[in-house]
């Protein structure tokens, strides 16, 4: 419960000044992506990412359109192993959401052990357009 009031009172403070700043944005919180961890697939070929998205917030707390591009990067044994996939938020009401999505290796196969994960994407909808871009950050695959 304390995670949620802070974000409550920031939410609150961003309405207050869209309400005072006509030219404010209505979506303030914006779109943000993390990977908390990844997890190996039914295969070395696959790799699944699990994390949280926060977006909007948007009228009816759902965007018209987004994707956001997820990739996961593992040297083994001196080769590159690399992934793809992605999501398509689609609660954007401001809150944090789960995700654990499946991405399929294009070259490599994976093992456990310290990988990279990336994302870039986007959502759209009546409250305007919000983008994210995460450069490579350090993961652990299980």
């Amino acid at each position: 419960m304390k995670l949620l009031t802070p974000r409550a009172l920031v939410v609150t403070v961003f309405a207050a000044v869209a309400l005072v700043v006509p030219s404010a944005p209505a979506a303030a919180a914006g779109l943000t992506v993390t990977g908390r961890h990844a997890v190996l697939g039914d295969t070395a070929a696959s790799v699944v990412l699990v994390g949280r998205y926060t977006c909007g917030p948007y009228p009816g707390g759902a965007p018209d359109r987004g994707v956001i591009d997820l990739e996961i990067r593992q040297t083994v044994g001196g080769v590159e192993a690399r992934a793809i996939g992605y999501l398509e938020p689609a609660v954007c009401d401001g809150v944090p959401q789960p995700y654990a999505a499946e991405l399929s290796a294009v070259v490599g196969a994976f093992a456990r052990g310290t990988g990279w994960w990336s994302a870039s994407g986007y959502v759209e909808g009546a409250g305007g357009m919000q983008n994210v871009h995460v450069p490579p950050t350090r993961i652990r695959i299980r």
